[in-house]
């Protein structure tokens, strides 16, 4: 009889042991939440460019023997970028005009008056550009950045590039006047239709504002080139 009581005695602590444990009111531990990820936003940028071509009488004389000048054109186009972080890919449309002075070009290997030479006119020379870049910023502050990059791209010639046998009396250029036997009089170059752009580019990029750029710029497309874009970020 003893020990049935004792065995009720314990059922009955154990009972009221796990009521305590039920009403047991303590918060529970708060578990930590992982810090928000931030994400570099995708800007949209719309440009107007004005570049200058140059192009040095000594650099042209590199491919014929001698050339009456060099050539400074201005062009212009239209470019447009997706920029992430420091790293922007940009598509740019653009026209040049390529004039040199009309004059005589003395291939390499001829000589006056032994050789005839070519009596050059440029008539709306030029060409239409498209090409796909790919650029860098390093930020100095953040209103100023270094950018540089390269691509490629196509142009598309313009207009012609004629030229006039001329035969010189003498080793002067001032003797040279058209051959009588010519068989060119204003005839126009064989020039490819689409020739390749190759771009390697670096400047500097202004920012007044989040949104508005300014890129000042010189390096090679094809030609060499200077000129600035101002733009726009959305």
């Amino acid at each position: 009889m003893q020990v049935e009581v004792r065995r009720a005695a314990g059922a009955a602590t154990a009972q009221a042991q796990a009521a305590l444990d039920d009403d047991d009111s303590s918060a529970p531990t708060p578990t930590a939440t992982a810090a928000p990820v931030a994400t570099e936003k995708t800007n949209i940028g719309l440009g107007f460019r004005l570049r200058n071509v140059r192009v040095p009488q000594g650099l042209i004389e590199v491919f014929v023997k001698q050339a009456p000048a060099g050539a400074s054109n201005m062009g212009f186009g239209l470019e447009v970028a997706r920029r992430k972080g420091q790293f922007e890919v940009q598509l740019g449309l653009e026209y040049e005009k390529i004039s040199i002075e009309k004059g005589i070009w003395i291939e390499n290997g001829d000589t006056i008056p032994t050789d005839e030479v070519d009596y050059v006119e440029f008539d709306g020379f030029g060409w239409v550009t498209a090409e796909l870049s790919f650029l860098y910023h390093t930020e100095i502050i953040p209103q100023l950045s270094v950018r540089y990059g390269g691509g490629a791209g196509i142009g598309v010639l313009t207009g012609d590039v004629l030229r006039t046998d001329y035969r010189c009396a003498n080793a002067t250029l001032d003797s040279c006047t058209e051959s009588p036997t010519a068989t060119n009089i204003k005839s126009p170059y064989d020039l490819p239709p689409v020739m390749l752009v190759v771009n390697a580019i670096v400047g500097v990029q202004i920012r007044p504002t989040e949104e508005i750029f300014i890129n000042i710029e010189g390096g090679l497309r094809t030609l060499p080139f200077f000129g600035m874009t101002a733009g726009y970020y959305f």
